[in-house]
Formats: C-alpha cells, structure tokens, sequence
C-alpha cells in the first residue's frame, strides 16, 4: 500500500482511497452516524489554533481543510462529554465524599449510642470525686441534665473528702434544686466525708457500702505560716491597712487573739450551715443533727444507723432502686457528662494515685475554709 492510498480532508478525516469507494479506517463511510453541528455565525464556530484544543486565537483548525473535524464527532459523544454525571467525570472526589459521609454517620452514632440518645427516657450520671474546689463543670452538668427532658432520674455517685466551703455548698444547692425535679439516687463510694456528705444530702435516697468512710461533719480553716521560712532567706513583707482585720490571716505573722477569735466566728457560722443542711437533707431533728456535727467520720453501716444513710448497698443497688423510681431499664446505659480535654490531670492522679487538679485553686497568701476531711 503506497502514500497515495491515504488522504486527509476536511470531510472525511482519515479515507482509504483506493480504486473503490473511499471509506474509513473503522470501515463506514465518511459522515456515517455523524451529526453535523448547527449552522451558527463563524464567530461560533469552534476553532482549534493548537493541536489538541478546541478555542484558540487562530480561525482555522488544527487540519488542512476548510471544514472542521469536530463537526464530524457523533452527537453521542457530545452528550456523553457534556452531561455525564459529577459520579463518573470525578469518581475519586465522588466516592471520597460518600465515604466521609458514611464515617461521619457512624461516629455519630457511636457518639449517641454510648450516651444512651436513641430515643426514649434515660437516666444520667452525676459524678462528684476528688477534692471539691472548682465545681464550675461539675454545676454545668448539673443543669444540663436538669433541663434535658428525656432524663428521668439520676444517679449521683460520691467519692470524695469535700474540699472548698462554697464549692461543696454550690453542689448541694444545685442539686437540690435537680431533685426537686427528678428523681436522684446517692452512691457513697469509698469515701464521702465532710463536703462529700454535705453533697450527698441533696439526694432523694443514699446508699452506702458497709465500709464507706463518711461524716466529718464540720469546718476547718487553713492558715499557712510562712514567716519562718521567709526570714531564713532574708525575705520580709509589710502590710498597711484602714481595719484591724483586713490583713487577719496573713500568712507572714501568727494570729493575734482577737483575729483568732473573729475567725472562730465565722467558722462556726459556717458550721451551722452544715448542720442545718444535714437536719434538712435527712430529715432529722436539728439537735440530733447537731450532735452529729463533732467532726468524728462513721463507716457506712454506723451511718445508717445514725439516719445519715438510707440503706447499705453498691452503685448497682442505687441504680435499681432508681430505676423502679423513674421507670427506666437499668441495662439502658447511663448518660455521662463527656470528658473533658485536659488529660495531664487526670494522667498524674492515674500514675501517682493523688488529684493536683485542685491545686489551681489554693492560695497560700490567704486562709482557706474547708469541709474536708
């Protein structure tokens, strides 16, 4: 087959012209199947300048001839071209989004299903453990449960020695206020003395183990002294004031009698606070009450006797007694405030055994008043 048995034209792209018929390579005839495009103005025409585009600066296309090739691609193409779905034009970009979407739904519905929100009532999880200092998330919590209204009850589980005066004071009003409303079932754990009974007071009924360590009912004030130290290394402090007793408790000089005095006052307001709340919370004469306020820590069975405790039993028998309260399964699990980010805390209480996370809120330059044990 020589040269002259092809040819190139603008109405047939590529013929074989032999002494026959001049056909294509694929064997049909030039402008088989084709549809040619609508007439439009010249300016409209497609025009390649360059070898593989369809627009250019040039008027001519990229073939000799005067007509144009594109005129001759069937209509099939065009439309496959021009509306083929966003699916097949960018699959990897299609099946990315598909599966992002179907991970997100599956993390979201991890993220409810360990919380218990697939519809129906519930009960939730109120932990108070540790030293009370700051309760501001604590309280947060609180108030989200007591205006979700798919909570039913609540499970209040104490393990803690109390801590800060007002912390534990903002946790009892916060959640008296939530049992006025819902059911609420205290588990004493180990230990819950002091701040940690004043927070189980607010509960609508209090379960304790028989070994739980409990009581300490009271008030203590701290007052670091540090003037001995300080004048070891030759550093002093002086202090001018308009009152007697605004520098009272200074942790660079000891107590003068009168300054003992008015804070022994002020503690023991602050301890009948606590026995009222204790009269209150159990409903218990408030002399009975008072007698109790000694500062003495009872186990878990000698409170109950006492009426500080309802009835003796783990988390399990609070849980079932709340249940049968609110009407919610217990294998329904429980609803629980989600963990916070600030994991260096919770890293050094795990290793060392021991809670730092309060210490942000001490202060050596001024007294500190506790219902700790």
């Amino acid at each position: 087959m020589s040269n002259q048995d092809f040819s190139l034209n603008s109405e047939a792209p590529l013929s074989m012209s032999g002494q026959g018929e001049a056909i294509n390579i694929d064997g049909t005839k030039p402008g088989a199947g084709a549809m040619p495009l609508p007439a439009t103005d010249a300016g409209q025409i497609p025009a390649a300048g360059k070898t593989g585009s369809i627009g250019g600066s040039t008027g001519g296309c990229a073939v000799s001839g005067t007509g144009c090739p594109l005129a001759q691609v069937p209509a099939s193409v065009w439309k496959d071209l021009l509306h083929r779905p966003f699916r097949k034009r960018h699959p990897i970009i299609f099946w990315g989004l598909i599966l992002l979407l179907f991970a997100g739904i599956g993390l979201f519905g991890a993220a409810i299903g360990s919380n218990g929100l697939v519809g129906g009532q519930r009960m939730a999880l109120v932990s108070v453990s540790g030293p009370i200092m700051d309760a501001e998330s604590t309280l947060e919590w609180i108030r989200k449960v007591e205006r979700d209204p798919s909570v039913a009850g609540v499970l209040l589980r104490v393990d803690s020695p109390g801590g800060g005066a007002a912390a534990s004071q903002e946790l009892y009003n916060a959640l008296t206020s939530l049992a006025q409303k819902k059911p609420v079932a205290v588990s004493m754990g180990s230990l819950a003395a002091s701040g940690g009974l004043m927070v189980s007071m607010a509960g609508t009924r209090v379960f304790a183990n028989a070994s739980t360590v409990t009581g300490s009912i009271g008030v203590r004030m701290d007052i670091p002294q540090l003037q001995g130290l300080m004048g070891k290394i030759g550093v002093g402090q002086e202090t001018i004031t308009t009152a007697p007793f605004k520098d009272a408790g200074s942790y660079m000089r000891p107590l003068s009698p009168d300054q003992r005095e008015y804070f022994k006052k002020v503690l023991d307001d602050m301890h009948q606070q606590f026995v009222d709340i204790v009269a209150q919370g159990r409903h218990m004469e408030h002399g009975r009450a008072a007698a109790l306020a000694n500062g003495k820590i009872f186990t878990g069975r000698e409170a109950v006797q006492l009426g500080l405790v309802d009835e003796l039993g783990g988390q399990e028998s609070a849980l079932a007694w709340l249940s049968a309260q609110c009407g919610v399964p217990v294998e329904r699990k429980l609803l629980s405030r989600p963990k916070e980010g600030n994991w260096l805390p919770r890293g050094l209480k795990t290793m060392l055994g021991i809670d730092l996370s309060a210490l942000g809120s001490l202060s050596v330059n001024e007294p500190v008043f506790l219902y700790q044990f």
